[in-house]
């Protein structure tokens, strides 16, 4: 049994917004977004209290509401319930499928309600059904069915009664076909809403930010003495002693009923207890009785009633430990049930009736925790999600990873009047193995940070993150990245551009691009500029190739261009290709066009070549290439128009040597707003200098 969606609305900042838990989900984003919410939400549908406080509706005047459905629902599952309420209920799953509302309105008591399988045609319920036949008697009851619902009374037997008849009609009703049936709100069959809650997953919530001396007492109403209550309840079967012995303590301390007759075998203390007591009151009444009772704990509230000392040079209360060890020891206890459940599973793989599920709403696991310690209480977590659903909130990129965590859900603040509201963009790499691969690049690329980001910059080349942020500051103190909680992320590759923006906007987070400027004519298709822009674009390069052609610029081939283009697998295609024809036309003496045509192809890459120093070199061109400019910055689409980030660095930076090298004196000798304004022109008359338009455009307001 496990919680396929839960419907969230009007609660706290989540106006409208679902939420699909896998066995392993993970909730990232920043602080104060919704992630805690969204666990809280869980609690609240299913713990289900009288009411809510005023503070957690998002509007006051609107209902809170929880809708939570429920798949995997076995006959094993359902025996947890009594069985007239499990009679009631098994009929109106659909499939092993339950869907439950709960609902809280300002000031009133809790609402629970589900929905029942109810027949399209509305004469068919069992309520039309019970007024049709009300009153009736005898021949009556069989005429009033024909009139109702001739359809299901077809056949019925003659001189039923009022009960086999409604029983006759039920029937016919359960055999229609499922397109016969819509989904509709109705009470629960037995009319009691705590009836249903022996079959529902109880939530583990452990919280990040509470009074740990409160959330660490062993009492069964703590997630901490869950935990331990979970691991001591695993002992009972064999302390079948122990609960002889307290049944003893009970007949010494209370009367027993034997064969129907009660007997007095107390100890005599506890009769001459009583009976001294009883003497007394009598002197005032004479005609009262005492009967002294003493229940002896049960097994199950002598366990819950466990402390943990650690004695970590000083022997104490787990309580007036420090936070770290409080952390670690939950930690411990999760490792125990671990292995708890992985020993359960060998031995009871059919428990009958099945256990109850539980839910795991673990808040920012990583707290007081070692990266060390982290990475082991990852995999402790992922080994618990094999038994239980586990949901948590995090800030540390080592609790996510495809495989073991099956989704992600990213949380995200949006701005709305009259207050914001919190947005959830789910990505599940378990059905998406595009985005699955795009995220193995992203961690290898080390672009963790970016999935807590409100934005994400892409950029091309190695080191230019840090040059990036170190000019950013020196323009304006207020382009600060990590202030700003704005990442850059490295995407390897001008083809991986589009990859990257599909990947980080599906999580709802906001992508600029750094492009180099030879992106405008090799791999353009991957940056995502709209059909307008592109229009723009292809004229540009009509006529930057018309200008070409009027000035005779030639290509000036590099020997780091050569490189590049000859160890690209595409054009070690066109090579192979060429080659082929090549041959074919030795052989044959016959000249063949599409031959011909790859052999062109292996140079056409040139006319780029030479379209960039266009637009470097002459001037015309390089007005030519400034409207194309604006347009794509102005869709989030930075090009630097003098070429890579390195044609951006101070005089007397190194021109060759390891890039990170490069980059880091390349900084050091931009001390200053005033040596930051001389790296770049500006593009038009009274318009700043391209860097600060820029990093204008990175910086902006966040949407």
């Amino acid at each position: 049994m496990r919680i396929e969606r839960i419907w969230i609305n009007n609660f706290k900042g989540l106006v409208r917004e679902s939420f699909d838990p896998s066995r392993f989900s993970c909730l990232v984003g920043e602080n104060n977004a919704g992630k805690s919410s969204v666990l809280q939400a869980l609690v609240y549908a299913l713990n289900r209290p009288t009411q809510l406080p005023a503070a957690l509706y998002y509007d006051v005047t609107s209902p809170v509401e929880f809708k939570i459905e429920f798949s995997g629902i076995t006959d094993e599952h359902l025996l947890r319930l009594v069985p007239e309420h499990r009679e009631k209920l098994t009929s109106l799953l659909q499939g092993g499928c339950l869907t439950l509302v709960t609902r809280y309105r300002s000031g009133e008591k809790v609402e629970l309600m589900m929905l029942r399988p109810t027949p399209l045609d509305r004469r068919f319920t069992q309520e039309a059904i019970d007024a049709a036949l009300s009153g009736k008697r005898n021949a009556a009851i069989r005429a009033a069915a024909m009139e109702h619902c001739p359809e299901l009374a077809e056949g019925m037997p003659e001189g039923l009664s009022m009960t086999d008849t409604k029983v006759y009609l039920a029937r016919r009703v359960a055999e229609l076909p499922p397109a016969a049936f819509e989904m509709v709100e109705g009470s629960l069959p037995s009319g009691i809403p705590s009836s249903i809650n022996a079959l529902l997953p109880e939530p583990i919530y452990i919280a990040a930010v509470k009074n740990f001396g409160d959330e660490l007492k062993t009492t069964q109403s703590t997630s901490f003495g869950r935990l331990l209550g979970l691991l001591l309840e695993d002992m009972t079967p064999d302390l079948a002693e122990v609960d002889r012995a307290l049944e003893t303590l009970r007949n010494m301390l209370n009367r027993q009923v034997v064969n129907g007759r009660i007997e007095d075998r107390r100890h005599p203390g506890v009769q001459q207890l009583e009976a001294t007591v009883e003497s007394l009151l009598r002197e005032n009444f004479p005609q009262a009785r005492v009967e002294l009772e003493v229940p002896p704990p049960e097994l199950r509230a002598v366990l819950g009633s466990a402390q943990i000392y650690v004695d970590d040079g000083s022997r104490d209360l787990i309580e007036n430990k420090g936070d770290g060890i409080k952390r670690s020891l939950t930690f411990a206890l999760l490792q125990a049930y671990v292995q708890t459940l992985e020993r359960r599973t060998r031995s009871d793989a059919e428990e009958v009736p099945a256990a109850r599920p539980l839910l795991f709403l673990f808040e920012e696991p990583e707290l007081y925790l070692h990266p060390k310690s982290q990475r082991v209480l990852f995999t402790t977590l992922g080994r618990i999600a094999d038994a239980h659903q586990v949901v948590v909130t995090t800030h540390s990129p080592l609790f996510f990873s495809p495989g073991v965590t099956a989704s992600f859900v990213r949380v995200a603040k949006s701005a709305r009047i009259p207050k914001p509201e919190g947005r959830l963009y789910p990505v599940n790499f378990e059905l998406d193995p595009v985005n699955a691969e795009t995220f193995r690049l992203a961690r290898y690329e080390n672009a963790d940070a970016a999935f807590f980001s409100s934005r994400v910059v892409l950029f091309e080349g190695e080191s230019d993150d840090y040059y990036c942020k170190h000019i950013a500051t020196k323009l304006d103190q207020e382009w600060d990245f990590d202030k700003r909680n704005i990442a850059l992320v490295r995407v390897s590759g001008k083809g991986n551009f589009s990859k990257f923006r599909a990947f980080f906007e599906s999580f709802g987070i906001e992508v600029k691009i750094v492009a180099d400027l030879d992106a405008l004519f090799d791999g353009f298709e991957h940056l995502g500029a709209s059909l307008a822009v592109s229009n723009l674009r292809n004229e540009l390069i009509q006529r930057i190739d018309a200008r070409i052609a009027a000035t005779g610029i030639k290509p000036e081939l590099s020997g780091a261009q050569v490189r590049s283009r000859v160890t690209q697998g595409r054009w070690r295609g066109l090579y192979e290709t060429a080659r082929e024809g090549l041959r074919r036309m030795q052989e044959t003496g016959v000249v063949e066009q599409a031959a011909l045509a790859s052999v062109d192809a292996l140079f056409t890459w040139e006319q780029d070549v030479a379209r960039l120093r266009a637009v470097q070199d002459d001037q015309e061109c390089r007005d030519l290439l400034i409207p194309v400019a604006d347009a794509l910055r102005a869709e989030g689409i930075c090009l630097l128009t003098q070429g890579a980030i390195e044609d951006y660095y101070p005089t007397g930076a190194p021109a060759s040597g390891p890039k990170p090298q490069r980059a880091l004196r390349a900084a050091e000798l931009v001390e200053g707003r005033p040596a930051a304004l001389a790296l770049s022109r500006s593009l038009g008359v009274n318009r700043p200098t391209e860097l600060e338009e820029v990093f204008g455009e990175i910086f902006g307001s966040i949407h």
